[in-house]
């Protein structure tokens, strides 16, 4: 597909959609010529998905039918039978046997079901809640994240950096970073290029607080024993949560610094800028900290000096525009303000986040929105792409390969 027939393409779905989507409702966007040629498009990277939030519904439903073991409560939670199951709980045998349809799902388990005037993060993180046992045992992991990267592999993606916790003791800890390894070996039967690494997460809430310091010492474990080829699973570390009620990243700024600095190669990306609020000091806190890149960043320009920053030390930031959008950041994508960092000269990278529950597409959405919205040029989707493997937590020599078959597949897919 040459330039000219890319922006017809554009401009017949921006004619026919506009630049205000809702990846959930608008199932029509998916169905269109634009959305279809983006779909197996060579991407490169996902640099921003998280643990067990990212098979669409379709497929969450299908891994679900596969595993009997995991049933579905009457309160819509999955839950591991062995654990004691409430009464009335269901395999998904037995509710779609029952006339249960996807779309009851998809308003129990996508932000979709959140009640008009919520406070969507309270729906959201329910979300998790009731999904949370998706990967309750190492082969539960194994098989969900084969299906996850099978999945990348068939949209145009060859590396996937996935966020990560690890609860439990070490033991329970390497049980699923050898899992993640091993799905991965999988995969790598279909796709032998295909690569995955674990951004491992701290939360900042009042659940996850106490257990801080465990999650960081068990990724670090991880990252001493668990290895890709010679190459630590584990990549980097990042702090998550709803920025506006949870704790601040000063709460664990010196614990973060001592972590990276005892061990040598360790990468930092921090969640810092998700909110509409200009009165928090969580960028200003994550600059403090060193950060190789930003997630999210959304809010960023309400620092200037922040942004100016941001520029001049070349950090990159992680955008994932339907996550935005579905949590009520910003509508119209048209008036992202990634589009106007990104054209002052601040790196980004298109992400996903959490595509399970907040859209219905694993990243192609994402392209979808930035290309309608940022009414992007076949040559800056290809450079959003190329960017994407430039910013990724692997060694130069593995960028220098990966980039190198991105190239020949993206010419070939556009020729």
């Amino acid at each position: 597909m040459d330039s000219e027939r890319f922006e017809q393409l554009k401009q017949s779905f921006r004619a026919a959609f506009g630049t205000r989507l809702d990846f959930l409702r608008d199932s029509a966007v998916y169905d269109t010529p634009l959305f279809k040629f983006l779909e197996h498009m060579p991407k490169g990277a996902d640099l921003h998905a998280h643990a067990d939030a990212i098979l669409p519904m379709a497929l969450q439903i299908e891994f679900l039918g596969d595993h009997p073991e995991l049933v579905i409560t009457p309160e819509w939670q999955i839950r591991y039978s062995a654990l004691g199951a409430p009464y009335g709980s269901r395999n998904m045998a037995e509710c779609l046997a029952e006339g249960v349809t996807p779309e009851e799902f998809r308003r129990h388990w996508t932000v979709l079901g959140a009640p008009d005037g919520s406070y969507m993060w309270d729906w959201f993180e329910g979300i998790f809640t009731k999904c949370g046992a998706i990967c309750t045992s190492p082969s539960l992991v194994q098989d969900y994240y084969t299906r996850v990267m099978l999945h990348y592999h068939s949209i145009g993606v060859e590396y996937l950096e996935l966020r990560s916790p690890f609860f439990g003791t070490r033991e329970d800890a390497l049980a699923r970073g050898k899992a993640y390894l091993a799905a991965l070996q999988e995969v790598r039967k279909t796709d032998p290029a295909f690569t995955l690494r674990i951004v491992a997460c701290g939360g900042k809430n009042d659940v996850w607080d106490p257990q801080f310091d465990t999650l960081m010492d068990n990724a670090m474990y991880v990252r001493e024993q668990v290895l890709d080829n010679g190459h630590p699973i584990v990549v980097a570390i990042d702090i998550v949560n709803d920025e506006d009620r949870s704790y601040s990243l000063s709460r664990y700024e010196e614990r973060v610094r001592q972590i990276v600095a005892s061990h040598p190669g360790l990468h930092l990306t921090l969640h810092a800028g998700e909110s509409l609020r200009g009165e928090n000091k969580e960028i200003e806190i994550a600059l403090r900290c060193g950060i190789d890149r930003l997630g999210h960043g959304f809010n960023l320009y309400r620092y200037p000096e922040l942004e100016k920053e941001v520029r001049e030390k070349d950090i990159c930031i992680e955008v994932c525009p339907v996550s935005n959008a579905a949590l009520g950041y910003c509508a119209d994508f048209a008036k992202h303000p990634a589009a106007v960092y990104r054209a002052s000269g601040i790196p980004v990278v298109i992400c996903s986040d959490d595509p399970a529950y907040q859209s219905d597409s694993v990243l192609t959405a994402d392209y979808l929105a930035v290309v309608a919205g940022w009414d992007l040029s076949l040559g800056e989707v290809k450079a959003l792409c190329r960017e994407s493997i430039l910013r990724a937590f692997l060694s130069p020599e593995e960028k220098t390969a990966m980039l190198s078959r991105w190239e020949q597949d993206f010419d070939a897919y556009t020729a």
